[in-house]
């Protein structure tokens, strides 16, 4: 059964700010899951 860790992350900007701060959270193996308002959810899959 595969294992998540989960990430909520109030992201303030608009266009190139928020781009550059979710490509990063991209970069280091999170997926973007939904946004409401400013906040944004990751999961990754956590190695066993």
């Amino acid at each position: 059964m595969k294992k998540f860790e989960y990430k909520c992350v109030f992201i303030w900007g608009l266009g190139e700010r928020t781009t550059r701060i979710m490509n990063g959270y991209g970069q280091q193996g999170w997926d973007f899951v939904c946004a409401y308002w400013c906040w944004h959810y990751f999961k990754r899959q956590i190695e066993n």
